[in-house]
């Protein structure tokens, strides 16, 4: 069937936070929300931008990401 066309902000949002890890990669969410690891890293960096989550790079080509106060926020 294939991946989804489209993936809604809260739904990434509410997939970081309900990990049982504090932290998640692009790569974990992508399967999570049934979206492609390159869009799903495209939508991170949106979401950081407005301050909903924040990143931090871990290695040459690795990236974890987490939700801020403002995004669980923006959940309730």
């Amino acid at each position: 069937m294939g991946r989804r066309k489209r993936v809604e902000d809260d739904e990434i949002l509410q997939a970081i936070a309900v990990s049982p890890d504090p932290i998640v990669t692009a790569s974990e969410l992508s399967e999570h929300v049934d979206y492609t690891d390159d869009g799903v890293r495209n939508r991170l960096d949106d979401l950081e931008e407005q301050g909903l989550v924040m990143s931090r790079d871990v290695g040459s080509r690795a990236k974890v990401w987490w939700i801020t106060t403002q995004g669980r926020q923006k959940l309730r």
